[in-house]
């Protein structure tokens, strides 16, 4: 977002920034294990509890897992997300945000196109966030950026950061990303490709009657998952040692090896986050979607639940470029 150019000027603000606390007593071998253990009995616990009140709808698509290799890569996929989630240091409102727009696209497919009623959408999606989310809160404080009394010297660009209209903005701003993607996929070849690879389907009519702004509503929530794990993050982030470094590089000395590096990874703190958030997102994104679409839906194919899976990681990818564009403006720091 910063232009390499500025390293100097902004590394002279470089101040280290603390780890994020763990207030948890358990011991730091026994966390994480602790972690998976406690999301997925949640998880199993409220699925359980939630199908007491009716989930008949998802019975009519859903196949029987009678392998063992499709439970185990689901239990899995589970572990690699919290795993993704607790070694990337995130921290609760992270990984809300990172699984809400993660395991949006297999919902959507669900009540898009096979009837499923969007109140099993949205328990499905909160029985989610609420197994993920318990205990990252409960094993990890907040980040600094999702603190609201946090120091500017932890926090670059605080006014932006707090900033309301930047927030609603931002976040309509990714909902029409989404939108536009959906909506010409839709129009193009989204019918076709679920025809062909996808037996079973109950209903086009998501696809053929959808209206563009209805779309764009659709994803507002979207919009604001993105931001808020995206450019919020990014926005925020302070310089860093390898600003530093990277301030200090001098071409006319460097030695090959330092000069592809400084081309390949030279950017500030706040591009190097955006980066590797919005990677994280859209792998996370590809398998999460690809994996459950292929194992759990009847009459799925692979490449089915691949070309479904793929659009929604190419989206993930569009609106973390879109959002670098945004804050790479002049009188932002970092």
């Amino acid at each position: 977002m910063v232009k390499r150019k500025q390293f100097a000027e902004a590394s002279a603000k470089a101040v280290p920034v603390p780890p994020l606390t763990q207030p948890s007593k358990i011991p730091n071998v026994l966390r994480f294990p602790t972690l998976v253990l406690a999301s997925m009995a949640l998880s199993s616990l409220l699925y359980s509890v939630n199908s007491q009140f009716g989930t008949g709808d998802l019975a009519t698509v859903m196949k029987r897992r009678d392998e063992w290799w499709e439970i185990g890569g689901l239990l899995a996929w589970k572990s690699m997300e919290l795993a993704i989630g607790w070694w990337g240091e995130y921290d609760a409102w992270d990984v809300v945000n990172l699984t809400a727009l993660s395991h949006m696209p297999y919902l959507y497919l669900l009540t898009t196109f096979y009837t499923v009623r969007p109140t099993t959408m949205w328990s499905g999606i909160f029985i989610d966030i609420l197994s993920i989310y318990v205990p990252f809160s409960l094993m990890r404080d907040s980040s600094p950026v999702h603190r609201a009394g946090a120091s500017k010297d932890e926090v670059a660009n605080r006014s932006i950061v707090n900033d309301i209209p930047v927030m609603i903005y931002t976040s309509i701003l990714a909902a029409i990303v989404y939108g536009l993607v959906v909506y010409g996929s839709f129009h193009l070849w989204i019918p076709e490709f679920l025809i062909v690879h996808f037996d079973g389907l109950k209903d086009l009519g998501g696809a053929n009657e959808a209206s563009f702004p209805m779309i764009i509503v659709a994803f507002v929530m979207s919009g604001i998952a993105a931001q808020s794990f995206l450019f919020i993050p990014a926005l925020g982030a302070k310089p860093d040692a390898h600003d530093l470094k990277m301030a200090e590089f001098d071409p006319e000395t460097a030695t090959f090896g330092e000069t592809l590096w400084w081309n390949v990874w030279g950017y500030s703190k706040r591009s190097r986050t955006l980066i590797k958030r919005t990677a994280t997102l859209a792998l996370t994104t590809a398998m999460q979607t690809g994996l459950r679409t292929y194992i759990t839906v009847a009459g799925v194919e692979l490449v089915g639940a691949s070309g479904w899976a793929a659009m929604w990681a190419a989206i993930s990818i569009l609106v973390g470029g879109v959002l670098w564009w945004v804050g790479d403006v002049n009188g932002v720091s970092n």
